[in-house]
């Protein structure tokens, strides 16, 4: 019988390693990540393990240039996106890669989840293929795989742990020359599970990739997100000339297909952002069942109201052609749109957009008239400019929802308080849209000023919350698809 202070002993030497500090240096790219965490001998890591709930761990192998610090760090923000706690390591082998995993998985020394995904890039890559070929790990992205013969051959004998196979994901520049891509393809689809994504145009390193073939970034974030609901934060929609745009996302527990709101900020189309001034409407949609999607637009004077109009439609589309990910119902979206982003919001449901139906919109005390603006003062006048770069009549007229109003546009709710500037415009537009045969239900907030935000706080007020969910409930299942 093993005596009870050895028994003890031993317990604490079989613990010892793994409930170790932890020592590193402040990270250079990722605030809170320490660098050069040694593993193993002389071999090092990076680590960015944030406080607060456990997080599935992403293993990162660089290739057979540079380091843990180099070629790889674009992946950094994507993982910490995706909710993942990252390890960038550097090794000698496919021996020390494993220890590393060994080290990262021992109970107690990182605040993770068993949960473990491999990333290589280049040479790196066939390290995470054969090392998942052992079992243990739920999947495997690879970028440019460089492979060798020193990858196993990718069939179902070669299953991990409990016959399972890890899932894969090969994300592969189509104009490759040092890995060209129908190698990877090709064993892509000898896999059990792998999905291959070619990215069109790109070369072999993924730190060269360009920004219109970032594309990857979302996909990868989703496919790590796997069917995992509540908040997803910088989700870029478009790219235009290189800049993301970014949309926040919230997506309830509820069965789907879910009814989606599209939510755009006002802000006099200069101001503002995907949390600005809209934020009272987050909480009552997502208790109510409602997918919702708040995004960033491009603003004056850097762009034109047009390009505005662009950027919602590019992110309708967006929402639209990625309604399994998000488990939404694409015949059911509504767009929400106050002061500013009203008019934006009208403007669209006037204009047939192929690609970007929308099946109900919301509007609050928005702008529905820009030709009274030449009318006035000096500083209205250059406002207009501002915002269109000209100011004839045509383009003021062209884009005021009142002279565009038509019966076949989708069922309009306007929401306006009495003591806000805006009011008598919206009374013209419920007029217009009356008389054209247009859908519309007018809520009208007696003593109300402009801004939701404003209307916080204010019990009288708070009744447009419960009757803004029960129209879109009864527009947007009008059309529900599902049914």
């Amino acid at each position: 019988m093993t005596p009870f202070p050895l028994l003890i002993a031993m317990l604490a030497a079989s613990i010892a390693p793994c409930s170790q500090k932890v020592e590193g240096h402040p990270h250079y790219v990722i605030p809170g990540a320490l660098r050069d965490v040694t593993y193993h001998g002389q071999l090092a890591l990076d680590a960015y393990v944030p406080a607060g709930e456990p997080r599935p761990a992403a293993i990162i192998i660089h290739g057979s240039q540079g380091n843990k610090s180099t070629h790889v760090t674009q992946l950094f923000e994507v993982l910490d996106r995706a909710g993942f706690a990252w390890f960038s390591i550097d090794y000698r082998s496919g021996d020390d890669v494993a220890e590393a995993i060994r080290y990262v998985r021992c109970p107690g020394r990182f605040n993770i989840t068993p949960e473990t995904v491999l990333i290589g890039e280049d040479t790196g890559a066939g390290i995470a293929l054969s090392l998942a070929a052992r079992g243990g790990v739920r999947g495997v992205v690879t970028f440019g795989a460089m492979l060798s013969d020193v990858v196993p051959s990718p069939r179902k004998e070669n299953a991990g742990l409990n016959g399972t196979t890890a899932e894969v994901l090969m994300f592969h520049g189509t104009s490759d020359e040092e890995s060209p891509p129908a190698a990877a393809e090709a064993l892509c689809n000898r896999l059990p599970h792998c999905t291959f994504y070619p990215v069109t145009g790109a070369i072999h390193n993924l730190e060269n990739w360009h920004p219109d073939q970032w594309d990857w970034k979302e996909d990868l974030t989703a496919w790590l997100r796997g069917d995992r609901r509540g908040l997803w934060k910088d989700i870029a929609y478009n790219r235009p000339a290189g800049r993301e745009l970014l949309m926040d996302a919230y997506i309830p527990e509820n069965i789907g297909p879910l009814p989606v709101v599209i939510i755009i900020h006002g802000g006099g189309w200069e101001a503002g952002n995907k949390v600005t001034y809209v934020s009272p409407v987050f909480g009552p949609l997502a208790e109510a069942g409602f997918a919702w999607f708040s995004i960033d637009y491009r603003l004056t004077p850097y762009v034109h109201i047009p390009e505005q109009l662009d950027d919602v439609r590019a992110a309708i589309r967006y929402v639209r052609a990625h309604a399994a990910r998000f488990h939404i119902d694409p015949h059911r979206i509504a767009l929400l749109g106050e002061s500013a982003s009203g008019q934006l919001v009208a403007q669209v449901a006037s204009e047939p957009c192929t690609g970007c139906e929308v099946q109900a919109v919301v509007s609050f005390y928005g702008v529905y008239d820009f030709t009274k603006g030449t009318q006035s003062s000096d500083w209205q006048k250059a406002a207009v400019r501002r915002l269109f770069g000209d100011s004839s009549q045509e383009t003021l007229r062209r884009y005021s929802p009142l002279f565009v109003a038509r019966p076949e546009q989708p069922p309009v709710l306007l929401i306006q308080g009495t003591k806000d500037e805006l009011y008598s415009g919206s009374m013209e537009y419920a007029r217009k849209l009356k008389e054209v045969g247009a859908p519309f239900k007018l809520i009208v907030l007696e003593g109300a000023p402009h801004g939701m935000e404003n209307w916080e706080g204010h019990t009288e007020w708070e009744f447009y919350k419960h009757r803004l969910v029960e129209w879109l409930r009864a527009t947007l299942k009008a059309n529900n698809s599902s049914e």
